[in-house]
């Protein structure tokens, strides 16, 4: 803990700036929550104060904090009180659906159940659910069960009848009602059609108890802290969200940094700039540990049939998979976004998604010059043509390497054997000048940056080989990705992402170099300690 001036030193170590040359010290002086000195022991020590507590890292390595800048905290916040149908470690659908059942016994009538982790293709069956087969386990109870992705949910008649979703109901708007041949429900909604179950089953685990969603809240960013992250993105904030984000800061309950990416009136909708309300909550005052000011669009769906892709077979280009919106729908939307000083994440996922965000932010850079931050989220299948584009118009690819290891197959699958579409080219995008960040898209990955950026390393699948292995990254590139490039996506390059006089002292101390370690040793990183503005939040011992 820093004493009464203030002040901390850490001496030593290996001190990873990751600033603009990456220099390395041995030695840092922390004072009043930011960095005042960073070099060698004795120049750190000649800059302390007398008496400075000195924290000895005996060859240990210290970095900035990470940054995960593509989150949905708040709904991993709901994981403790919801049921676990993670595939793997459950392996049959028999084993979720025992799951379920056994969590939903002992709860009052009525009340919402959501269950999380679940993959289809990844149980023994390689099927999800039926409306039926869930009537049965939760016979009682409203219940939701989103896929690991959240494209995808799955939902007993209780919860549809709940939402007012029946055998009339028209597919919406940028998803879809899942009918079997007698047009009978079958309980499995697409993208914009888990909408409805999606806020209903949230919002009641939220407003049963305000004060329990706070802690749930300040848990999970506790959880974060100690993998060494300081700050998250959460990438898709409603209404609701919004006011537990603000309850869980205003009570001092909010360990680390959140910046908001704001989405419309629930997950997938669309977002009307004409609506004062809407336009306040994106642009609502920040606080130190609370942001806003960005905006989140969805672009392209992954189901029922993939993402937006443009096909390249035998000199013909055929387009596949559904969008959200037509090209100028979403260049009028991020234009209007622009000139409200709005900034922009966009999700875009195949290479079709990516030329549509890329004339879009052209669009905006025209009408509204270079102050924009403009992001593009995740890029799972792009082109490498497709790059010097988006370096040339200055635009952030948070992208996510953690899910090559569990998911690069389906990726693969997306692009249908056209081998000029890579499955994330982060190599491709770096080597144009493309400014790249990695983040987990939590729950749908896992949350450790040590095992997102090890999977970017070295490009491993689960059940073995490699997924496009010339797309690898070297480790210095995977930190600065979760550290001072993701610091710049969320608008705060300036204040922390690199250990520099002046900026925050959000910092991480690591049990080894994750830059000189074989490669296969950087997913066993161990953060042994996590310091957000110069105080101590979490200690390994």
């Amino acid at each position: 803990m820093t004493d009464g001036t203030g002040e901390l030193l850490f001496v030593n170590g290996v001190i990873r700036t990751v600033d603009s040359r990456d220099s390395v010290h041995t030695a840092l002086l922390v004072r009043g929550g930011r960095i005042a000195t960073v070099g060698s022991d004795a120049e750190a020590r000649a800059a302390a104060s007398p008496g400075t507590p000195a924290v000895d890292l005996s060859g240990r390595t210290v970095v900035p904090g990470f940054i995960d800048a593509h989150n949905h905290m708040s709904n991993a916040a709901f994981e403790p009180i919801s049921v676990d149908c993670s595939t793997p470690p459950l392996e049959s659908l028999d084993e979720v659906l025992a799951a379920i059942e056994a969590h939903c016994r002992e709860l009052p009538d009525g009340q919402w159940v959501r269950g999380f982790g679940f993959n289809s293709w990844q149980t023994r069956e390689h099927r999800n659910p039926t409306r039926g087969e869930l009537d049965e386990v939760a016979p009682r109870n409203p219940f939701f069960l989103q896929e690991s992705n959240v494209h995808t949910g799955y939902a007993n008649s209780l919860a549809l009848a709940a939402v007012g979703i029946d055998a009339c109901t028209p597919d919406p708007w940028g998803g879809g009602i899942e009918r079997d041949e007698r047009g009978e429900l079958t309980g499995t909604l697409f993208e914009a059609a888990t909408n409805l179950l999606q806020t209903a089953s949230w919002g009641a685990y939220a407003a049963q108890d305000w004060d329990r969603a706070v802690g749930l809240i300040e848990s999970k960013a506790r959880e974060y802290l100690a993998l060494g992250i300081t700050g998250v993105g959460d990438a898709c904030v409603l209404a609701d969200t919004a006011r537990l984000y603000r309850l869980a800061d205003e009570a001092g309950r909010l360990p680390l940094t959140v910046q908001q990416l704001h989405g419309g009136d629930h997950f997938f909708a669309a977002q009307d700039l004409r609506r004062a309300d809407f336009v306040e909550r994106v642009r609502g005052g920040d606080t130190h540990l609370l942001r806003g000011g960005t905006m989140k669009i969805f672009v392209d769906r992954a189901y029922p049939d993939g993402p937006g892709m443009h096909l390249h077979h035998d000199g013909c280009t055929t387009h596949a998979g559904v969008n959200f919106y037509s090209p100028r729908e979403v260049r009028e939307l991020a234009v209007q976004a622009g000139e409200l000083n709005i900034d922009l994440a966009i999700h875009g996922m195949g290479n079709c998604a990516v030329d549509s965000v890329s004339d879009a932010y052209e669009a905006v850079r025209r009408a509204t010059g270079d102050d924009r931050v403009l992001r593009l989220e995740h890029a799972f299948l792009a082109e490498p043509g497709q790059a010097p584009r988006l370096a040339a118009l200055g635009v952030d690819l948070v992208s996510n390497p953690g899910l090559i290891h569990h998911d690069g197959m389906a990726f693969d699958g997306w692009r249908r054997g056209d081998t000029g579409i890579k499955v994330l080219p982060l190599r491709s995008m770096i080597d144009a000048g493309v400014r790249v960040s990695f983040a987990s898209d939590h729950p749908c990955g896992t949350t450790s940056p040590a095992e997102i950026m090890w999977s970017a390393v070295t490009r491993e699948f689960y059940l073995g080989g490699t997924i496009d292995p010339e797309e690898a990254v070297t480790p210095a590139e995977a930190l600065r990705a979760y550290t001072i490039n993701p610091a710049h996506a969320s608008g705060r390059g300036a204040e922390e992402g690199s250990l520099e006089p002046g900026k925050r002292a959000n910092l991480a101390v690591l049990d080894r170099d994750p830059l000189t370690v074989p490669a296969d040793q950087i997913r066993g990183l161990v953060v042994e300690q996590t310091y957000v503005d110069g105080e101590l939040v979490h200690s390994a011992g």
